[in-house]
C-alpha cells in the first residue's frame, strides 16, 4: 500500500488536485449505495481491503492530518460529524471507529514514506539529528506535576489489546523504555555506589517542592528536552511513576553522547538533580564533559537565594539571555505535544528559527539600551566599576553559605536545653502529683513518675555527649545562650513555613491563569486558595510573634511585604536573626535591582556575538541543505521517480519560510560560510598537496646526491 500511495501521490501535482476524478452523480440514484471495487486508484483507503464496503479518500485523511496539526484539539468525532454535515447525511457513531482505522493506516503509510526518505538521505538516528544543532546551551525541563498531562489511566481487570504499530510511532525523538530503565533505582542499586559529596551547598530541599504523581497512571506525562531554539531533542514517557530520576538521567546521558563537552541543561529542580547526577554512575562522565545543570528563570523564585546564585540563568557566565523555560510554551498545548513537535520540526523549521533569532536580537538590543541608565544609577550609588557587582555576588554567596546549616555543636546545645526545659516541666508535674494534699490516683502517680524518669534519662544521655560537668541552671550563661539559639531556630522555622505557603500560593495563582483550564478546576483551586490564605495569615502571625521574641526585636511583616519578599526572593535575608543582612549593599532593594540589571546587560552582550554566529550558521545550512537535497533528488529520480518526488516535497517543506528583516542594527553577515566538514576536507587536501611537494623535493635531492 505504501508503494501504491507513493505512486498515486506523485501524480497529483503541486497542489494535489490534478489527479482528482470528476464527480459524476445520477440525481435519480443518489440514495443508493454502491460497493467500491477499486482501491487506491484515486487515493482511497479501505477499512477492509479484502471485501471493501467503505473507502475514505486520501485527500480527506490528508486534510484532517494537516488541520489537526494546526488545531490539536480537533477530535475524530468532530471531524466525522463535519463530513456528515457536508454530505447532508445523518451521523452514525460507528463511523468514528471506521475513520480512526483508516487514519491509522494512513499515518502508517506516511511513516513508511518518511522512513524511506530518511534512509535515502542517510538520516533517522536521534543522535545524528541532534548533532546538526551544534548549539552551546540546551533547554530541558520536566513537566511539573499537577499540570496538564498526557495520561492513560491503568485499568483494573480485563485485557488490553496490543498496539501493532511500530514502537517508534512517536518519531525519532522518543527514548525507548529500555534505555530509560537502565537508570532506574533498582538497576543503579546493583552497581558500584558512588560516594556522596561532602559539599554543604548541595544539601537543599528545593526539589521537595515538586511532589511525585500517582503510580496509577500508565503514561503519566512526558519528560521533554528542547534546544534553546525550541526544537524537540528528546521525549521520554513517564510510565507508572512520578518524576523519577531515571528519566532525567537517560536524557542527560543521551545529550552528553550527542553534544560532548560544555553542555548545559535547564531543569526546574536543576540544583538537586545536579547532585543526583554527580552521585550516580553518570557522575564521572558529566565531570569529564563539564556537564552542568541549571535552573530556569520562571521556576527560580521557588528556589532559595543560594540556589539562584549558583544555578539561575541570569548569573551564569556564557548563557546569554536564555531563560531555560522553552518547555512552558510547549506544555500549554495539552495533549498535542507530539504532533506539535513533528509539525514544528518538519514544516516550520526555518521560519521558527528565524523568528527566534530576530526576536532575541531585538530583545538583546533593548536590554543594551538600558546600559546608560545603569551607569547613571551606579554613579548615584557611588559604585566605581562593574567589578563591584561581581564582588557583591560573591559576598552574598559567602553570607548565605554561613546561614545554610547550623553547626552540630549548636544543635546539640539546643537539644540539651530543650531536654532541660522538658525536665523542668515534668518535675513540676511530679511534685504536684506527689505533693501534700494531692488527690491523684495510682495511675496518675505512676505516669508522672515514668514521664519524669524518661526525661531525666534523656538529660543524662545528652550530658554524657556534651561532657557537661555541672547541669545548666536557668540563671547560668550557658542556659541563656542556648535559649537564644532555640528562639532563633524557632524564628527561622517560621520563616521557612511562611515562605513555603506563599510560594505555593504563587504557583497556584499562576496555574489559574493558564490557558485551557477547566471551570471546575478553577473553582477548586480558588476554594483551596481561600483556605490557604487563612493558613498564610496564621503563619504570618506566628512569624511576627517569633520576631518579637528576638533580641533585638525584628520588625513585624505585613501581607504586602510578604508578597514582595516572595517576588524578590528575599526570604533568605529574613533568616538572619541579627538583622545585619539588611545593612549590606547587596541586600537593599535598590542594590538588588542594580545587580540584576548589570547581569542582564552582561548576558545581552554575550547574546549578540552568539546570534551573529548562529545566523551565519543558519544561512549556511539552508544553502547546503538545498544543494544536498537537489543532488539527492537528481540521483534518485533515475532509479525511483516516486521516491524522488517525496524528496522534492521534503525540500519544499523545509524551504518554506517567511522573510525576516534584521534591520540596520544587525552587525553580523548573511553571506554563507563553509561547513566545518568541508573546511576540514579542504585543510586535509592542502596538507596532502604540501606533503606531495615535500616528497618530490626530497626525491630530487636524493637523486642529485646519488648522481
Amino acid at each position: 500500500m505504501t508503494n501504491a500511495y507513493m505512486k498515486w501521490e506523485a501524480t497529483q501535482g503541486a497542489f494535489g488536485m490534478e489527479g482528482a476524478p470528476e464527480p459524476v452523480v445520477d440525481p435519480e440514484d443518489v440514495e443508493k449505495e454502491y460497493r467500491v471495487k477499486v482501491i487506491n486508484v484515486f487515493g482511497l483507503d479501505s477499512l477492509c481491503p479484502w471485501k471493501p464496503t467503505l473507502a475514505i479518500a486520501a485527500r480527506v485523511l490528508k486534510l484532517y492530518r494537516v488541520v489537526r496539526l494546526r488545531c490539536p484539539n480537533l477530535s475524530v468525532q468532530s471531524w466525522v460529524k463535519a463530513l456528515s454535515d457536508v454530505q447532508a447525511r445523518a451521523f452514525k457513531p460507528y463511523q468514528v471507529q471506521q475513520f480512526t482505522i483508516c487514519f491509522d493506516l494512513y499515518l502508517e503509510i506516511l511513516r513508511n514514506v518518511d522512513a524511506r526518505v530518511k534512509k535515502a538521505l542517510a538520516e533517522g538516528e536521534t543522535i545524528f539529528e541532534m548533532l546538526h544543532l551544534r548549539w552551546k546551551i540546551l533547554n530541558g525541563s520536566e513537566k511539573r506535576a499537577g499540570g496538564f498531562r498526557r495520561e492513560r489511566v491503568a485499568k483494573r481487570g480485563g485485557t488490553e489489546r496490543p498496539d501493532p504499530r511500530a514502537a517508534n510511532a512517536g518519531g525519532d525523538y522518543y527514548l525507548t523504555r529500555e534505555r530509560v530503565n537502565k537508570w532506574s533505582k533498582e538497576v543503579l542499586a546493583q552497581q558500584v555506589q558512588v560516594p556522596r559529596s561532602n559539599d554543604p551547598e548541595e544539601d537543599n530541599l528545593c526539589q521537595e517542592r515538586w511532589k511525585n504523581m500517582s503510580e496509577e497512571i500508565t503514561e503519566a506525562c512526558i519528560f521533554l528536552s528542547l534546544c534553546r531554539h525550541g526544537f524537540v531533542l528528546l521525549i521520554a514517557d513517564m510510565v507508572r511513576s512520578g518524576e523519577l530520576a531515571k528519566y532525567g538521567l537517560a536524557i542527560a546521558d543521551t545529550l552528553m553522547d550527542a553534544f560532548g563537552e560544555d553542555t548545559g541543561l535547564g531543569y526546574n529542580i536543576g540544583c538537586g538533580f545536579g547532585t543526583t547526577i554527580r552521585n550516580s554512575p553518570l557522575g564521572p562522565k558529566a565531570k569529564r564533559l563539564n556537564f552542568r545543570m541549571l535552573v530556569g528563570s520562571f521556576h527560580g523564585h521557588a528556589h532559595n537565594r543560594m540556589c539562584q546564585l549558583r544555578y539561575l540563568a541570569t548569573y551564569v557566565l556564557g548563557l546569554e539571555i536564555e531563560d531555560l523555560e522553552g518547555c512552558e510554551s510547549v506544555y500549554h498545548r495539552k495533549q498535542a505535544i507530539t504532533t506539535y513537535a513533528a509539525h514544528v520540526d518538519t514544516f516550520e523549521t526555518y521560519t521558527n528559527l528565524s523568528t527566534f533569532l530576530v526576536n532575541n536580537y531585538q530583545q538583546s538590543l533593548a536590554i543594551l539600551e538600558t546600559e546608560n541608565s545603569l551607569q547613571f544609577a551606579m554613579a548615584q550609588a557611588g559604585i566605581s566599576g562593574k567589578d563591584e557587582f561581581v564582588r557583591r555576588l560573591e559576598e552574598e554567596k559567602t553570607y548565605l553559605r554561613g546561614l545554610s546549616k547550623e553547626p552540630e555543636s549548636e544543635t546539640q546545645k539546643m537539644d540539651y536545653y530543650q531536654r532541660l526545659v522538658n525536665l523542668k516541666a515534668r518535675k513540676k508535674t511530679f511534685d504536684e502529683v506527689f505533693g501534700e494534699g494531692s488527690k491523684a490516683n495510682g495511675i496518675a502517680k505512676r505516669h508522672a513518675r515514668e514521664n519524669y524518669d524518661k526525661v531525666h534519662n534523656a538529660v543524662q544521655e545528652m550530658e554524657e555527649t556534651l561532657q557537661v560537668e555541672a547541669r545548666w541552671t536557668a540563671d547560668g550563661p550557658e542556659w541563656n545562650a542556648a535559649g537564644l539559639l532555640v528562639v532563633t531556630r524557632r524564628y527561622r522555622l517560621c520563616v521557612n513555613k511562611l515562605e513555603e505557603l506563599v510560594l505555593k500560593r504563587l504557583f497556584e495563582l499562576t496555574k489559574m491563569n493558564m490557558s485551557q483550564m477547566g471551570y471546575k478546576l478553577r473553582k477548586h483551586i480558588a476554594k483551596a486558595l481561600q483556605v490557604q490564605s487563612k493558613t498564610i495569615w496564621a503563619a504570618l502571625a506566628r512569624y511576627n510573634l517569633a520576631a518579637g521574641s528576638l533580641t533585638p526585636k525584628h520588625q513585624k511583616l505585613t501581607w504586602a511585604e510578604v508578597v514582595e519578599y516572595a517576588f524578590l526572593s528575599d526570604f533568605d535575608i529574613l533568616r538572619d536573626p541579627t538583622g545585619n543582612a539588611a545593612l549590606r549593599d547587596w541586600a537593599t532593594q535598590g542594590g538588588r535591582q542594580l545587580m540584576d540589571s548589570f547581569f542582564r546587560i552582561e548576558r545581552a552582550k554575550e547574546e549578540i556575538p552568539q546570534l551573529n554566529i548562529e545566523i551565519c550558521r543558519l544561512v549556511t545550512y539552508i544553502c547546503d541543505e538545498k544543494i544536498f537535497l537537489l543532488a539527492k533528488e537528481a540521483e534518485i529520480i533515475q532509479m525511483d521517480p516516486h521516491l524522488a518526488y517525496f524528496i522534492r516535497k521534503y525540500r519544499n517543506q523545509r524551504g518554506r519560510s517567511m522573510k525576516k528583516k534584521l534591520g540596520s542594527w544587525f552587525t553580523g553577515t548573511l553571506e554563507p560560510g563553509v561547513r566545518w566538514a568541508e573546511a576540514v576536507e579542504h585543510d586535509v587536501e592542502e596538507e596532502m598537496d604540501v606533503d606531495s611537494d615535500i616528497d618530490e623535493a626530497e626525491a630530487a635531492t636524493v637523486e642529485a646526491e646519488i648522481a
